[in-house]
């Protein structure tokens, strides 16, 4: 019994790394790369949406449900609204991206060569101790 408690903990271990392997991976993607890749998805949505809703158009204007015209401006307006909501979003999205950056900022170099310098002093001193 304890030797498969011993063998589960080890497995739930490996699968643990390999998740943290993963999403470090995922970090790695750039900020740049992922927004583009929702701005595509979101523009592909909205094409397929639009298609959607000229075709159904298109029924109800062979149908004679509605006129040539009725049928344009329900179109035109559906695009004039995903167009707005894609506008909104992307501009949202910038906003968290760039509160993000100003919440995570790198170092300088300055900075980095004040640390180094901090380091070195303390080798020194560490190897005085020995």
């Amino acid at each position: 019994m304890a030797e498969e408690t011993e063998q589960t903990n080890q497995q739930q271990a490996a699968a643990d790394e390999s998740n943290n392997k993963n999403t470090a991976n995922q970090g790695n993607e750039s900020i740049d790369s992922l927004l583009k890749k929702i701005l595509y998805q979101g523009i592909a949505k909205a094409n397929a949406a639009k298609e959607y809703v000229e075709k159904a158009v298109n029924g109800l204007i062979g149908e004679n449900k509605v006129s040539n015209e009725e049928g344009k401006k329900i179109v035109n307006n559906f695009t004039s609204g995903i167009d707005s909501k894609m506008k909104d979003m992307e501009a949202k999205i910038r906003e968290t991206i760039s509160n993000a950056i100003q919440n995570v900022r790198p170092a300088t170099k300055s900075e980095v060569e004040e640390l180094k310098k901090r380091v070195e002093a303390l080798e020194k001193i560490v190897a005085g101790l020995d």
